[in-house]
C-alpha cells in the first residue's frame, strides 16, 4: 500500500480512539455488544464463500449469514466485546459521499442506532478509489456502541466495513485490527 494511504488510515483510526476517549469521559456506559446470530463456518469455508480478498485479523472466527461476513475475535478477552462486519459489495454509484451518507443512515436506522457523538466524516480518495469513514458512538435498546463504518469504492464496487465496540476499551483495543482489515480489503464479487 502507498506510503499515503497508510497515513490516511493511521489518521482515521487515531480520530477514531480520541472520539472513543472523549465519549468515556462522558455520560456513556458501556453495554453489550449488538449481537449479529451468524452460522459458524471454519475460516476456509467463509473466505471461500466471501465476496472479498483480505487478511482475516489472527485469532478472529469467521462466519457468513446471508449477505452479512462477520468477524469476531476469539480470545477470551475480547470476545462478546467486539464485531466487524463486511457487508455485501454494491455497484459503486456516481456520488460516492451520497452512497457512503445513505449506507451509513439506513444502518443506523436498520440498528435502532441514536443520539450519535460523532467525528466530522473523513473522507478523500486513495490509491484503490474514494473513502469514508464516519466514527460515533450511539445509544441503542442494548446499551452504548462505538462505531467506525469505513466504506471504498474501487472498481466500480462500494465495499463497506462496519466495526462495532461494546466499551471505549475495547474499540481502542481493537480498532488497530479493523483498520488492517480495512486497509486489505479488495472485491472479488458482487
Amino acid at each position: 500500500m502507498r506510503d499515503a494511504d497508510e497515513t490516511m488510515l493511521g489518521s482515521l483510526l487515531t480520530l477514531g480512539r480520541k472520539l472513543a476517549s472523549r465519549i468515556a469521559r462522558g455520560a456513556c456506559s458501556s453495554a453489550v455488544l449488538l449481537a449479529l446470530t451468524a452460522a459458524s463456518t471454519s475460516a476456509a469455508q467463509a473466505q471461500a464463500a466471501s465476496s472479498y480478498r483480505y487478511a482475516a485479523p489472527p485469532g478472529w472466527n469467521q462466519s457468513i449469514e446471508g449477505d452479512i461476513e462477520a468477524l469476531t475475535p476469539s480470545d477470551p478477552q475480547s470476545q462478546g466485546q467486539a464485531q466487524i462486519m463486511l457487508l455485501a459489495p454494491k455497484p459503486l454509484a456516481a456520488d460516492f459521499e451520497a452512497q457512503f451518507a445513505s449506507e451509513r443512515t439506513a444502518l443506523e436506522s436498520f440498528w435502532g442506532l441514536r443520539a450519535p457523538q460523532a467525528a466530522p466524516p473523513q473522507r478523500g480518495q486513495s490509491s484503490k478509489g474514494p473513502y469514508g469513514a464516519y466514527f460515533a458512538s450511539y445509544a441503542s435498546d442494548g446499551g452504548d456502541r462505538y462505531m467506525s463504518f469505513l466504506a471504498i469504492g474501487s472498481a466500480g464496487s462500494f465495499a463497506m466495513m462496519v466495526f462495532v465496540a461494546a466499551s471505549p476499551d475495547a474499540f481502542n483495543r481493537l480498532a488497530p485490527v479493523a483498520t488492517q482489515t480495512f486497509r486489505t480489503i479488495e472485491v472479488v464479487r458482487r
